[in-house]
């Protein structure tokens, strides 16, 4: 399914509306330029299952994991892997520990970097900045 996105607001709200979606289990691979709203995205998706929640870019710390008290989703691990540039640091991460548990979603942004770790049953959802607020937003993947 293809997008566009005229604001944060809207890709926000693009973010709240997919999270309506997940059950539980799912890994979302996150593709774009810097900028292209990953994060803001991700922002939308966090404050379904949590409101009010402040969300912030993991490129420093890598990950951060969010609780929420919303059955049947308890976790969300949101991964960015822009600073990563090896396998060994991507296998330190340990996210393999968290991927299809029924209780957690995972969100990699940058997960072009996964290569051959990669799972194969994700979400995709790809940002292309097309003006300097618009953004095309495509998510693809089992049941999309």
């Amino acid at each position: 399914m293809k997008y566009t996105s005229k604001s944060q607001e809207e890709t926000h709200k693009l973010g709240r509306g997919f999270a309506k979606r997940l059950k539980g289990g799912e890994v979302v691979c996150l593709y774009g330029n810097l900028g292209s709203g990953k994060t803001t995205f991700i922002s939308g998706v966090v404050n379904y299952f949590k409101p009010k929640t402040r969300v912030l870019s993991p490129t420093f710390i890598i990950v951060r994991h969010y609780r929420f008290n919303k059955p049947p989703v308890k976790n969300l691990l949101h991964a960015d892997l822009y600073r990563l540039e090896d396998k060994p640091s991507i296998e330190a991460l340990g996210l393999a520990d968290f991927l299809h548990q029924p209780d957690t979603l995972v969100f990699i942004e940058w997960a072009e970097k996964l290569g051959g770790y990669k799972p194969r049953k994700c979400l995709e959802v790809s940002f292309i900045i097309k003006e300097s607020n618009e953004r095309e937003i495509t998510i693809s993947g089992p049941d999309n």
